[in-house]
């Protein structure tokens, strides 16, 4: 595991900053056991520690060795999809201020234009695919077909697929925290922004898993309606709504990982926020066949338990034909292993 103090990143230059946390490129930095990469700081507000509490330094650091743990081959994996940290930063009491994360490359950006002129280079996130075809023309994003949104989607799959696999609920799945490159070979996505994810058997870094606006499942939504009501009189009440409402796993990130469906398939105007499945089930059925809508109303079910597994997705989403794309990438863990175009099978299954 890598701890570094903010000296050691050598000079920053400030990339982006949000309510949480400011982004630097650290140029000069390397790292053992990634050649050739690039990294940027992320060091989080004064807010953001002080909501973490004293266990942020722990929490960042079992994020690290988490990616640590992985197998070579798997690790290459790993971060072919997901910018996971590599490092922690420490100030001089051995508190941590911030993690080292690798940069994105630069496939995953986009010139988008201005109203007023000229352009304003950032990550092109997944739910740019959410809106207007008209809108997304006059910004500059590449049009995107239904056959490369399926694509998308499948990629996005196999990401949060080996994630569960490997035991992390990511919670606050939304349209910001995927990008994108819809190269026509090959679209590929990266998630990004884990730091709020949960390593099963641990709590989140940052305490509660949130919910971004609009992609709360249905057992949030119920606890926020009935935590409205709440008259006061009885506390343990409220804390248990608090809980029914934060409590994250994997059955959420599979109705969130459907309203991503429903939202690039049905792109429109308020496609954003729209939690109608009908026109994403008539494209799955379409193109896919029946099993795939069916699929899709699973997954929006208002009972966890009914929801299928993204293994379910992964499989579901597979290409037919010439479509298979050629590279095979394959991932080990125990008697499991994972090769793109089938997932995770049986190592007794697979051929060598």
């Amino acid at each position: 595991m890598t701890a570094l103090t903010v000296r050691a990143l050598g000079p920053l230059r400030q990339l982006a900053r949000g309510g949480t946390a400011t982004v630097f490129l650290a140029p000069e930095l390397r790292l053992p056991g990634l050649p050739g990469e690039q990294f940027v700081y992320k060091r989080y507000t004064d807010a953001t520690k002080r909501r973490a509490g004293p266990s942020l330094t722990t929490g960042l650091t079992g994020f690290v060795r988490f990616r640590d743990r992985l197998p070579e081959a798997q690790r290459a994996a790993w971060d072919a999809r997901i910018i996971w940290p590599v490092g922690v930063v420490v100030d001089e009491d051995g508190a941590a201020g911030g993690v080292v994360m690798r940069l994105i490359p630069d496939r995953y950006f986009q010139d988008f234009r201005k109203r007023s002129g000229g352009v304003h280079r950032k990550p092109r996130e997944i739910e740019t695919l959410f809106g207007d075809d008209e809108t997304a023309l006059r910004k500059g994003l590449p049009a995107v077909g239904v056959t490369d949104r399926l694509r998308l989607i499948r990629a996005v799959a196999a990401a949060y697929g080996m994630m569960h696999k490997q035991g992390v609920v990511v919670g606050d799945i939304s349209g910001r925290n995927i990008i994108y490159d819809p190269g026509p070979v090959r679209p590929s996505v990266l998630v990004v922004d884990v730091d709020s994810a949960r390593i099963k058997g641990n709590r989140a870094v940052f305490g509660m898993q949130p919910h971004t606006p609009h992609w709360q499942p249905p057992e949030a939504l119920a606890a926020s309606a009935e935590l409205a009501g709440w008259d006061g009189a009885d506390e343990d009440l409220r804390d248990r709504l608090r809980d029914r409402w934060a409590i994250q796993s994997t059955k959420t990130d599979v109705y969130k990982f459907a309203l991503m469906t429903v939202r690039i398939l049905a792109n429109g105007r308020g496609g954003a926020v729209s939690r109608d499945p009908s026109r994403a089930r008539r494209v799955l059925r379409d193109m896919l066949g029946e099993p795939a809508a069916v699929l899709l109303d699973a997954s929006l079910s208002p009972t966890p338990a009914d929801r299928p597994a993204i293994r379910d997705w992964y499989d579901a989403l597979q290409p037919s034909g010439q479509e298979r794309p050629p590279e095979v990438s394959r991932q080990v863990s125990g008697g499991w292993v994972w090769v793109d175009g089938q997932g995770w099978v049986r190592g007794s299954q697979v051929s060598p």
